[in-house]
């Protein structure tokens, strides 16, 4: 009688690929998760940047208006300040002043 072939059992490499596919697997939802989880990350600094430009721009448009001249002149105003109608003029070189040296209040 010819000997049986003895075939080794494959049991051990169905429990090894079955293993190698499981922890493929686990890696993969592991990856996606931590994808997700960036994703929604990005999308809140992306609403965060959104608002802050925003409010960027409507404190610029504030600026612009009370950098008005008009605005300016309305705030002097309150704080009882007055147009001077004759400037004076200091010329640091000559060290001489031209013009009237009378103050703003006075004129007439």
């Amino acid at each position: 009688m010819p000997e049986a072939v003895s075939r080794p059992a494959r049991t051990p490499f169905v429990v090894l690929v079955l293993l190698v596919l499981a922890a493929g697997l686990v890696g993969l939802l592991l990856l996606n998760t931590s994808l997700q989880q960036g994703s929604f990350h990005l999308a809140e600094l992306e609403r965060s940047t959104t608002e802050l430009r925003d409010r960027q721009q409507a404190l610029a448009r504030e600026v612009a208006l009370l950098e008005a001249p008009g605005s300016l002149a309305r705030r002097a105003m309150s704080l009882d300040m007055v147009p001077d109608t004759s400037p004076a003029y200091l010329r640091l070189p000559e060290g001489s002043v031209t013009g009237d040296l009378e103050p703003a209040g006075s004129a007439p």
